[in-house]
């Protein structure tokens, strides 16, 4: 589509009493000293077709002011142009007037302090809704402001949203599969991947990565605690401790077979005696299988219901897509079918309207005899209705298709609707029990081994065989009741030095497997560390061919695709260079000119759409490149008037 200005006409805007510029649908150069009304040309224009000014604010005054820079009332304010559309004239004209309204038991009118606006095309008056409609049908304000104005594109626009643009105007089309099965060095990565996206694998990877530093960043803390809690301050001799302890034995044991001897009733001693070691021994190893078995309690639940969590709410993201774009392609099919309607009606109220000239000769200029003339409206009303039954046809056989592609996404929603509802409450499930897991592991994060049933069964059963035992020593043997008493003193002290051991011993064995655990930590660090190099590798590979594809279609301005971070991955991006210079740092005519080869581009890619170009500050750039539209440069001169030179 060619869009080309054949006339502009203004009357009390922004200060111009009455301007009309006649185009005649060529370039054309506007000059004048700053302040003379260059601008306001492109603000009329804009707010006729968009209700913005040249800088894209809808928020800008359009009335004429006096000396007080007060609105002067009872104006009307009014913007017309004549447009060339493909070789079709059509004009258009929009007024601002004020709204004033007589209240009751006044005699004057007061200004309401609100306005209105009228709309014409082709001197005809439409309302605002048909006005913007006629507007959009011939091309959307997005697409207009992309290939009008040269700093739009890289000034007004995020960049996520250029980059989405210059994707689709390379027409990218390389898929990850397709690269990971033709890049041997992906292979590694393909597999990796177990049918997922790699975005999806990206988060997957960088969440265990995660989680292993916040297991490595406590286990030092935990070898801290242990070392702490060997003894340093000096050597203790446990082999001698060891004989101390047998000799000690030895000699409890003769007291005890001295006792035996004593109290021959007592048959029960020894028995009860050895029963009460046996318990104490038990005592001991369930303490600390009972300690053992907490610590690793909780966690390989927890890994099995967050593997399971990531799961449900990567198939939850999907479902909710998938509803999203079905929901769309039925709204999209609803309001076809109601164009479809007006168009059946139209058909159906087609009229056929004899022209005069049908029924004369065109050789003679006589007019034919009856019958001819009969033939002649036979022929036409039958392929009037031929005509007419065809496009009724063509009506209701897409009317036909797009009901079935209606039922067919709406079955589709319903269905989807009750998935995610299914997904969100398994989620909701994980979730809770994810909690359940944290919370149980909190309330029990400081162990205590008597708060154990089992154990305090068992400590039970041990303090009832020590009564029974103690209830065997006969009160005749007092003194050598006192010297077993003074031996098991000893025999427990150095007992309790000797566990002392037993439990160094574990600490520094718990202290190694915890380095060993650091150690392994690290080794699947460095291997999930790669995983990621090898996504970022296989992200720089794509956006590079990405790049190199969408700078093929330009030819002064190329374009940035993504920037290397100071850990050597990357992100994406999309900034423009001049000539290799960032476009920031250009001067004005180079980002005018690079927006005019972005305008080429642009132009071709949406169907050869072409729209008249404002370019400000036109004095700064020398020579442009070739364009294929209609030109309107605004010069600053020492023109004190503006001046007008139709190229």
């Amino acid at each position: 589509m060619d869009i080309k200005i054949y006339n502009l006409k203004l009357r009390n805007f922004k200060g111009i009493k009455e301007l009309e510029i006649n185009f005649n649908g060529k370039d054309t150069n506007i000059y004048g000293k700053n302040a003379t009304g260059k601008t306001t040309i492109f603000d009329a224009f804009k707010w006729l077709f968009f209700n913005k000014d040249s800088n894209d604010k809808t928020d800008f005054n359009i009335k004429t002011l006096d000396k007080n820079n007060e609105p002067i009332h009872f104006l009307e304010h009014e913007v017309e142009a004549t447009l060339i559309i493909d070789g079709q004239d059509v004009t258009f004209r929009k007024m601002l007037k004020e709204k004033w309204v007589k209240k009751r038991g006044q005699e004057k009118e007061e200004y309401a302090g609100s306005d209105e606006k009228l709309y014409w095309i082709d001197e005809v008056p439409v309302k605002e809704k048909d006005y913007k409609e006629k507007i959009n049908d011939i091309i959307p304000e997005d697409l207009f402001k992309l290939i009008t104005d040269p700093l739009f594109f890289n000034e007004q626009i995020e960049w996520k949203e250029r980059r989405k643009i210059l994707t689709n105007v390379a027409q990218v089309d390389i898929t990850d599969e397709e690269m990971l099965t033709s890049m041997e060095r992906f292979e590694l990565l393909k597999e990796n991947l177990q049918g997922r996206t790699i975005e999806d694998y990206q988060k997957i990877v960088n969440e265990k990565i995660k989680k292993l530093e916040k297991e490595k960043e406590k286990i030092p803390g935990r070898i801290d605690e242990l070392t702490r809690t060997l003894i340093t301050e000096h050597n203790i001799d446990y082999e001698e401790l060891e004989k101390e302890k047998i000799s000690l034995n030895e000699e409890l044991q003769k007291i005890e077979i001295e006792m035996t001897d004593i109290q021959l009733k007592s048959k029960e001693n020894m028995k009860k005696t050895n029963e009460l070691a046996i318990a104490k021994n038990e005592l001991n190893n369930l303490k600390f299988k009972l300690e053992t078995e907490h610590s690793n309690r909780y966690s390989s639940e927890s890994i099995k219901l967050n593997n399971e969590k990531l799961l449900l709410e990567n198939n939850l993201r999907n479902k909710k897509q998938e509803y999203e774009e079905r929901k769309l392609k039925i709204e999209q099919d609803n309001r076809r079918k109601e164009e479809l309607y007006k168009k059946w009606d139209e058909v159906n109220n087609m009229k056929l309207e004899f022209d005069p000239n049908s029924f004369i000769c065109p050789a003679c200029k006589r007019e034919y005899e009856t019958d001819r003339k009969e033939e002649i409206k036979q022929k036409l009303e039958s392929n009037f209705n031929v005509h007419k039954k065809n496009e009724q046809d063509a009506i209701n056989k897409e009317g036909q298709s797009i009901n079935v592609r209606i039922e067919e996404n709406t079955n589709a929603t319903n269905q989807l609707q009750t998935q995610i509802k299914e997904i969100d409450e398994k989620l909701k499930t994980v979730q809770a029990q994810l909690v359940n897991i944290e919370n149980q592991k909190t309330l029990e994060e400081t162990f205590d081994v008597n708060s154990v049933p089992e154990y305090q069964e068992k400590q039970k059963q041990v303090d009832n065989l020590q009564e029974e035992v103690n209830k065997l020593i006969s009160i005749d043997i007092t003194e050598i009741q006192s010297r077993r008493t003074d031996i098991l003193k000893k025999i427990e002290d150095v007992s309790n030095q000797l566990a002392r051991k037993t439990v160094e011993e574990e600490v520094k064995t718990r202290i190694t497997e915890l380095e060993q655990q650091e150690e392994d930590i690290s080794e699947k660090m460095q291997e999930l560390e790669a995983q990621e190099y090898q996504i970022e590798d296989f992200t720089r590979t794509k956006v590079k061919i990405v790049e190199e594809t969408i700078n093929s279609k330009f030819e002064l301005v190329k374009f940035r695709m993504f920037k290397k971070q100071k850990n050597e991955g990357v992100t994406e991006c999309c900034d423009a260079l001049v000539n290799g210079v960032p476009y920031a740092d250009v001067n004005n005519a180079h980002k005018i000119l690079a927006g005019l080869d972005i305008i080429n581009t642009l132009s071709k890619f949406y169907k050869n759409t072409t729209a008249p170009i404002f370019i400000d500050n036109r004095e700064s750039i020398n020579n442009l490149c070739q364009m294929n539209t209609q030109i309107i440069s605004l010069v600053v001169t020492e023109d004190p008037e503006l001046r007008i030179e139709v190229n």
